[in-house]
């Protein structure tokens, strides 16, 4: 069964309340921006991570990391592929695109 589209003003009118669909975007709406270089969201032992990082960093990678946590992000103009896997130890937490300092924000920052 398809849901058609409800106009929100139309609906109210009717029942006095609104309606719980959110309105399709408009063609003037913005267009969203293009996505930066992917920051890869680590969790893993402190030595295998200090391994990891130090060979993404030879390979002009940014890298932080604190404790067991850390992040690395691919160079600006880099579009391979994601990298394979990760050493069993490690396990990726999430990929971020809006840069490492926002990545670092948000995964190396302690929780209160």
């Amino acid at each position: 069964m398809a849901i058609s589209p409800v106009n929100d003003r139309s609906f109210g009118d009717v029942t006095g309340r609104h309606s719980i669909l959110v309105p399709m975007s408009q063609p003037s709406d913005p267009q969203p921006t293009a996505a930066g270089p992917r920051s890869y969201l680590l969790l893993g032992p402190p030595d295998i991570l200090h391994d990891l990082l130090n060979d993404f960093a030879e390979d002009g990678w940014a890298c932080s990391a604190d404790r067991w946590q850390a992040v690395i992000t691919r160079p600006a103009g880099d579009s391979g592929p994601d990298p394979g896997a990760w050493p069993a130890e490690v396990t990726l937490q999430g990929i971020r695109t809006d840069g490492h300092e926002a990545a670092c924000r948000e995964h190396l920052s302690p929780l209160e």
